[in-house]
Order: C-alpha cells, then sequence, then structure tokens
C-alpha cells in the first residue's frame, strides 16, 4: 500500500520546477514565481523571477545553508541556515531536503513506515518513523499519497501527474503554534533527477554589495504583501 503510493520516492535525487507561489502568512499574502532545483542532500537554488531584468532574488548553497543575493538592489544575505531564510522570505521554515521530498509527492526525506491503520475501503494512515504520518486514499489506479500530517505542518498533495503533484498546499497544524500559514505551490516542467552542476548551488556576490541580516529581510518581505 505505502510502497504503492511512494515507491518513487527512494529514487529522487534531485528536482528542478517552475513554481507558482500564493497564499497567506498571517496578515500577509504570497505571491511570487519561482525557479527552483534541489538536488540530495542538502542543496537548494531557487530564483525568484522578474517580468524583465535581474531576478528579484537569487538563493544557492549547500547542506542545509545558503547565501540570498538580490542582484537589483546589490544586498546579500551571507551564509545562513536555509529553513531560516524561508521562513524569512515567505513564514515557512522548512528544511532543503523535506522541500525536495514534498515537491517530489514524498511525505519526508527518510519515510520509514512504522504503524498503519485503515479507514474503511478508501482511506488509510501510515505513521512514519521520523516524517509525521502519511494519508493515502485508494483510487482507480491504486494508493495514493494525499497528505503528510506533523507536529508542526500539514501538507497536502493534489493535482498529479502519475505519481508527481502539481500542486502542494502547506499549512500550519495547529494554529496555536504561530501565525497562521497557508502556503500554495503550483509546479510546472517538473524534472526528476536531472544532472545539476555544483556551480547551479553557489552564487557570484559582488564585492560591493551591502549585507544584510535575517531581521532586515524579515521585514522586507520581499514575497510578502499586507493584507488589510
Amino acid at each position: 500500500m505505502l510502497s504503492a503510493a511512494i515507491g518513487h520516492c527512494a529514487a529522487v535525487r534531485s528536482l528542478t520546477a517552475e513554481v507558482g507561489l500564493s497564499g497567506r502568512v498571517g496578515r500577509e499574502r504570497l505571491r511570487g514565481r519561482l525557479l527552483v532545483g534541489l538536488a540530495a542532500p542538502a542543496s537548494v537554488r531557487i530564483e525568484a523571477v522578474a517580468p524583465f531584468g535581474a531576478p528579484y532574488f537569487l538563493l544557492a548553497g549547500r547542506d542545509g545553508v545558503a547565501t540570498l543575493l538580490f542582484p537589483r538592489e546589490d544586498h546579500v544575505l551571507p551564509e545562513a541556515p536555509v529553513s531560516d531564510i524561508l521562513e524569512a522570505l515567505a513564514g515557512l521554515e522548512v528544511r532543503a531536503p523535506d522541500l525536495l521530498a514534498w515537491l517530489a509527492g514524498c511525505p519526508g526525506s527518510v519515510p520509514q513506515p512504522d504503524t498503519a491503520r485503515a479507514y474503511g475501503d478508501a482511506w488509510a494512515a501510515v505513521d512514519l518513523a521520523a516524517s509525521g504520518t502519511a494519508w493515502l486514499r485508494r483510487l482507480d489506479r491504486g494508493w495514493r499519497l494525499v497528505a503528510r500530517t506533523g507536529r508542526e505542518l500539514r501538507v497536502e498533495f493534489d493535482r498529479h501527474a502519475g505519481a508527481q503533484p502539481l500542486e502542494v498546499r502547506i499549512g500550519r497544524a495547529s494554529p496555536q503554534e504561530g501565525s497562521p500559514l497557508d502556503v500554495r505551490l503550483a509546479l510546472r516542467q517538473v524534472e526528476i533527477n536531472v544532472d545539476l552542476q555544483a556551480e547551479a548551488f553557489s552564487l557570484d556576490v559582488p564585492r560591493d554589495a551591502l549585507p544584510i541580516t535575517l531581521e532586515e529581510l524579515r521585514r522586507s518581505g520581499p514575497l510578502r504583501d499586507d493584507v488589510d
């Protein structure tokens, strides 16, 4: 049952995609178009595409640490944890391995099944040792992963092309845990296990780029707009 739904996950080494970002964090609206490249174990590159000219920002790094460059303003956030940068950008604190897994339609970077239980003939839940609970639904073509719940975040997978979701929705598991969070990622042009060169995960930072802090990044919120 679980292997039928996520049997592809063990073979996922990398992913590239065009991602439409939307949703809300707290009272702020999220929006943007991103080009994303991810590779195991923890390499990431994200480019926020502008309608023309230089991108709004470039994020690249390895081993859970990245640099964030704003080429239009010549500002740079030097090496910081990827999860902290994503939290400052979009209110979503997530590690690169989990982001790779979720965009590939997997419940986590290391989905080790523990216990399973059925809910009638159409639904099942599988507790995972380190990745929360995977929720499966039986469809005409077999079992499909439709959600992953954990202590902090709930991830939903929708609009599948085979095992690949074309929409991933991430929300706060409990409203009491922090600000309301509803992040929607619409995926296009997804490619799995493409060869990504090491240079993709580094940035050529201009010498005169002005450094900024995570707190300054949170205040600027380049992917967030205030909502009345």
